[in-house]
């Protein structure tokens, strides 16, 4: 008996573990180019120029990647 729960349990795990669904991290997961306004994207350039780099890069990352939103 406790090997049948045994074969049945595993049977039930390989089956759930076949339902997975294929595709990229990144495919619906709310990423898209960065866009901030014109008063915003001088205060952050003003105030913090590692936080604009990292905005470029962002938007530069997103421009190569085939699921970003553009």
């Amino acid at each position: 008996m406790k090997m049948f729960r045994v074969c049945l349990l595993l049977s039930f795990a390989s089956s759930l573990a076949g339902c997975g669904v294929t595709g990229s991290v990144n495919d619906g997961a709310g990423y898209s180019r960065l866009t901030p306004s014109a008063a915003t994207r001088a205060f952050i350039v003003a105030e913090d120029g590692a936080f604009a780099r990292q905005v470029v890069a962002h938007n530069a990352q997103c421009q190569r990647d085939k699921f970003c939103k553009k």
